[in-house]
């Protein structure tokens, strides 16, 4: 952008999208730059937890500047290292980067860009979430899924084997009417026999 100079900037913040009472004024929102330290915030969050079990109860970590993936792992550092089942809610909005360009020259107008940055909200809990706000960005720190395959291994013994060979006989068996298996010496002495009598045929008139 030739001519043009940045003149002024301005951040449009999102809102806490979760509803009450997770939105609440009072809500401890834990902010998660590029440069924060685990250590420093899950401290915080675990000290605000126990000082007073019975009213604090959750906590909402917001990223900040782009830190998306901080913040998810400063989240997940948390949960592992806490000794309770945590529930987290996780919704993820964008703040809005509007920058003014100003034109050095006359004629062209100024210009405004609009760059929107993702921004995640996080809400780590103690107590379930109401089911009347059960969605898929839901979980809980202490699910695990295990994904296996049954063992097959006390199948496999002399009845096998005999199911194998009994299938390539039965293959064998198959294969003696397909066209396309190698004939036998027999085969073709046949053949051979065959052809040769349906040329004396088809000679015999023209040679009388």
């Amino acid at each position: 952008m030739d001519n043009y100079v940045p003149s002024d900037e301005t951040t449009v913040e999102p809102s806490n999208p979760f509803p009450p009472p997770y939105n609440a004024e009072d809500t401890k929102v834990m902010l998660v730059s590029k440069s924060s330290k685990f250590s420093k915030i899950n401290s915080y969050v675990r000290e605000y937890f126990t000082e007073s079990p019975d009213r604090n109860r959750f906590v909402v970590f917001k990223s900040t500047n782009g830190a998306t993936e901080k913040a998810i792992s400063c989240v997940e550092v948390f949960k592992q290292q806490f000794e309770e089942p945590l529930y987290q809610w996780t919704r993820v909005v964008c703040s809005k980067r509007i920058v003014l360009w100003k034109c050095q020259q006359e004629g062209p107008r100024d210009i405004r860009v609009t760059v929107e940055v993702p921004v995640i909200f996080i809400v780590i809990s103690r107590d379930p979430f109401p089911g009347e706000y059960s969605c898929m960005s839901m979980q809980c720190s202490s699910d695990k899924e295990i994904a296996f395959l049954p063992n097959n291994r006390a199948s496999h013994g002399s009845g096998g084997k005999s199911d194998k060979k009994k299938l390539k006989k039965g293959n064998r068996k198959t294969n003696e009417g397909n066209k396309w298996t190698k004939p036998s010496s027999e085969q073709r002495k046949n053949e051979h026999k065959e052809r040769n009598q349906l040329l004396k045929e088809i000679e015999g008139p023209s040679a009388q």
